[in-house]
């Protein structure tokens, strides 16, 4: 097969414990309270966070965990998407974009509360993000977007030099954000999660249409 018909693999994925994403396929009916679809970081975290709530949980995955989304993202956590936050509160006013910022810091501060919770060797780090221009065509845009993120209560400001190898015009910072190794938070915490007798990860190929076995709850 010629190089440029390979399928690229994911640096998270390749650098993870093949077995750490397995997991045995759903045998039997299933009584829980509530049923995940869906074994990436937001299903797995909704999982855990059921499960300190009392609740019986199965985790169903078609594929592997974690190597859909999740293992094929930046694996940065951050509250900073580009220049979003402008046009956030254009569309949806100042309480709507405030609360989209403040959802995106409080899931940034649960993964590193669990990280550190469950003792997840996952290189995190706590880094700055940035957004740059090079030419300085859209440096008003990047002003702009500090200014509503700085008023939106978000660690942002504007800067006219960030740690890359090249020079910049200027840069949208955000302060206090993070990065880390997406799949060794997943594995750990599918391993926290699956040591307890009122939760399951289960395989089945139609984990996203119709199952065939019974899961009989609430959700």
């Amino acid at each position: 097969m010629p190089p440029s018909a390979e399928k690229a693999e994911s640096f998270w994925v390749a650098t993870v414990a093949d077995n750490a994403s397995q997991h045995p396929p759903l045998k039997g009916d299933l009584e829980i309270d509530v049923a995940v679809v869906g074994a990436g970081i937001v299903g797995l975290t909704a999982a855990l966070l059921l499960l300190r709530g009392g609740r019986r949980v199965a985790v169903l995955e078609a594929l592997q965990v974690g190597r859909q989304v999740s293992g094929r993202s930046t694996a940065k956590i951050t509250s900073q998407h580009g220049l979003i936050y402008e046009t956030l509160e254009r569309s949806f006013g100042e309480e709507g974009a405030q609360a989209y910022g403040a959802a995106n810091e409080a899931g940034l501060a649960q993964i590193v509360r669990f990280t550190e919770e469950l003792g997840i060797e996952c290189d995190l780090e706590r880094k700055a993000a940035y957004v740059y221009s090079r030419s300085g065509d859209q440096l008003a845009e990047i002003e702009k977007e500090a200014d509503v993120a700085r008023r939106l209560g978000l660690p942002a400001s504007f800067v006219r030099n960030c740690p890359l190898p090249f020079e910049v015009a200027g840069a949208l910072r955000f302060d206090d954000q993070a990065q880390f190794k997406s799949l060794q938070v997943l594995a750990r915490a599918r391993a926290s999660r699956t040591r307890r007798r009122r939760t399951a990860v289960r395989r089945h190929p139609r984990a996203l249409h119709r199952t065939r076995r019974a899961l009989s709850g609430d959700h």
